[in-house]
């Protein structure tokens, strides 16, 4: 029995080769023959590598045919690997190229590291993550094994431009999710920056103003203790009883117009780290103070906010 496979690729594929030579260990015990070898054409930065396969197992317990199939199964599975551990990269970077010629570098950067993580951890549960990997490097595997099938040779780019639509629009959808987050980031730093200069433009009308955030809603109270938000609720009941606008957008707004020229934010729970707050920290940057546990924090009842 003799088998040849050849697998032609502009990578370099040293792990491809320790992947071989530990994944048919097996193929030695049962008395056949695995030879590797490979010739390099460095004028077009190709990698040529001819797998072969001899031996004769007719007093084995697999017959030829078997051994053949299974040794097809593992290249397959070997060359999952090889495209998803080192080709990946430079198929991400040339979309990225391709779709933002205009966009800098920076951003192009940016684009990248996003697509990367959307494509590895597009899932807060980190078992899903795995799963949803193992599933992509499974259909890549199975859609070589289907080509081997009936080729002895794969050039590796050629295959995934031609052979797997689907594995290249997903990572075309990542890439297409970082750019739209890139946007909104662009889009969130700008208007930060118009609510920055708006509060340094304008007069502080208050030296102090502590920020208590809670379940529904938020606390507001000034420097001897008085409730400040009261004040400012009325003006925007017909909008909150439309739903046209929700209580971190009237916080945000009740700050900006007050300007005070130092908020203390009560750390008494997670709700501190909520994404108003961070907007609010962005705003406001030197003039925040954050309270780790005063009385206040320890003894606040969150169905009330009468102050103590």
């Amino acid at each position: 029995m003799y088998y040849q496979f050849v697998v032609s690729t502009a990578i370099k594929m040293d792990i491809f080769h320790e992947n071989l030579e530990q994944r048919f260990a097996w193929i030695k015990e049962r008395g056949y023959m695995l030879n590797i070898d490979s010739q390099v054409n460095n004028q077009c930065n190709i990698e040529e590598i001819y797998i072969s396969l001899k031996g004769d197992n007719s007093n084995g317990i697999f017959r030829d045919e078997d051994v053949i199939y299974i040794f097809k199964h593992q290249i397959s599975e070997i060359l999952a690997d090889h495209i998803i551990c080192q080709w990946e990269e430079t198929i991400i970077w040339k979309e990225i190229f391709r779709k933002f010629r205009r966009v800098s570098h920076q951003d192009k950067n940016y684009i990248f590291e996003k697509t990367i993580a959307f494509l590895k951890k597009c899932n807060s549960n980190e078992s899903l993550n795995m799963l949803m990997n193992f599933g992509r490097k499974n259909k890549i595997a199975h859609r070589v094994l289907e080509y081997i099938y009936d080729n002895d040779l794969l050039v590796v780019e050629g295959f995934i431009n031609f052979c797997l639509p689907d594995y290249l629009k997903e990572i075309r959808f990542a890439i297409d999710l970082a750019y739209e987050e890139l946007r909104n980031e662009k889009e969130y730093n700008e208007f930060i920056k118009l609510l920055r200069y708006f509060v340094d433009s304008q007069p502080a009308k208050t030296n102090e103003v502590n920020l208590l955030m809670e379940n529904e809603g938020f606390c507001l109270w000034d420097g001897k203790g008085s409730k400040i938000e009261e004040d400012f609720l009325s003006s925007y009941l017909d909008d909150i009883l439309l739903d046209d606008i929700n209580l971190d957008d009237i916080l945000i707004s009740i700050l900006i117009t007050i300007a005070p020229r130092r908020i203390i934010i009560h750390d008494n729970n997670q709700l501190a780290d909520s994404s108003p707050v961070e907007m609010i920290k962005n705003v406001f940057k030197d003039r925040i103070q954050v309270c780790r546990g005063c009385e206040r924090c320890l003894l606040h009842n969150r169905e009330t906010c009468e102050p103590h």
